[in-house]
Order: C-alpha cells, then structure tokens, then sequence
C-alpha cells in the first residue's frame, strides 16, 4: 500500500520527514564521524574539550579507559607519575586524543552524536576528508509514494556520484547546525546535482559515502 508521506502532510511536504535526503544523510556523517573519531583520525582540538584533569577522571572511570591511553601513546608507568606532576603538553594531546576515542566509542554504543558545539570544531577536519569523495543515493521505491507522484518516481533510479565542494560545505555546515529543517534544505539543494527533476531524490532509502 503506499504510504503518505512521513511527513503526514500533502506533497509540497515532500522531502522532509524521516525518509528525507537530509535526515539519512545526517545519520551516516554521524556514523562515518563517529568511527573516525574512535580512530583518532578526527581529534577535536584541545581547546573545545574539557581540562586534562576532567578527561582523565572519565577515561579512568569508564571501561576501555586504559586501553584508550595505551594505544594514545600513554603507558601506565606515564600515568602513574601524574600523581606528582603535571602532565607535558604532548601528554595532555595524548589525553584528549584518548578521551575523544573512548567518548566516541561510548556515543555509538549508546546512540548519541557529537554536540553542534564539537561538531563546529571538527567541520574543517570532515570537510577535508569529505571533498572528493563518491556518494552512492538510493531513492525511496516509487510504489511507498503518493499515487500522482508514482509514475515520476519511477524514472527515479540509483546514482553514484561525486558531490561539489560547494555541496559538502552547504551539507556539513547545516549538519553541524543540528537543525534538521536546514539540513533537508541544503540536501534539496544539492539534490539538482544528483539528476533532474531533482524532487525525485528529495526522499531516499540510503545515502552511502566513506570519508
């Protein structure tokens, strides 16, 4: 039976609900953002993160805490001598690099995302690691749309393709927003690139990209 859109409105709706390109979108920067933090090759600088002393209280009271400063760089003999001294300026890098993995980790297996507060921070890195980059988009199946729109969606089909600096910037920049109707409009936009009418990808099934 085809379904009304997610939205529950009438058509000129269409595209924001929780089948929009924006939303799906959303979800996999979050889960590609996530694992690039759990290996530490996105790191949010250290001046957005809290003190070495709250990093270390939280890696030293969560599970895997140790095993994020050892492969940080940090040994436990290194550790141990913080109870006297201060940590170095490379050790407080370590710290954040290790509390950031564990932090990440704890987001994925709890299904929580980064604050817009870190995600403005970490923009610049993802954009770096985004421009370039492929992006597979699967359309939603034009028999789960209204019966007028039917026969349109149906031309619709899978597109692989390699999106503009312009459209990763407008993308991620809405994602760091948090703002889930900017981030539906930027994907609008950058739907004219995926093919024409661009409308027939204003709701997708899958968005796939690996930063």
């Amino acid at each position: 039976m085809a379904r009304e859109p997610h939205t529950g409105g009438p058509l000129r709706d269409w595209g924001r609900g929780p089948d929009s390109g924006g939303t799906v979108f959303g979800k996999q920067l979050n889960a590609e953002v996530l694992d690039l933090m759990r290996h530490s090759d996105i790191i949010p600088p250290t001046d957005v993160s809290p003190n070495w002393k709250a990093q270390l209280t939280y890696l030293n009271s969560r599970k895997g805490g140790h095993d994020a400063m050892d492969r940080a760089g940090i040994p436990a003999r290194t550790r141990r001598g913080w109870k006297t001294r201060t940590p170095s300026r490379l050790s407080r890098e370590r710290i954040n690099q290790a509390y950031w993995q564990l932090r990440a980790t704890n987001w994925k297996r709890t299904g929580h995302t980064p604050s817009p507060h870190i995600r403005e921070a970490i923009a610049q890195q993802v954009k770096e690691r985004a421009y370039g980059k492929r992006m597979t988009v699967t359309p939603v199946d034009w028999r789960d749309v209204h019966r007028q729109a039917q026969g349109a969606q149906k031309t619709a089909s899978e597109r692989e393709i390699r999106p503009s600096r312009r459209s990763w910037d407008k993308l991620i920049d809405a994602w760091v927003t948090g703002d889930e109707t900017a981030l539906d409009t930027a994907w609008m936009d950058f739907s004219s690139e995926i093919d024409s009418p661009s409308e027939l990808y204003y709701e997708v099934e899958h968005v796939g990209f690996v930063l």
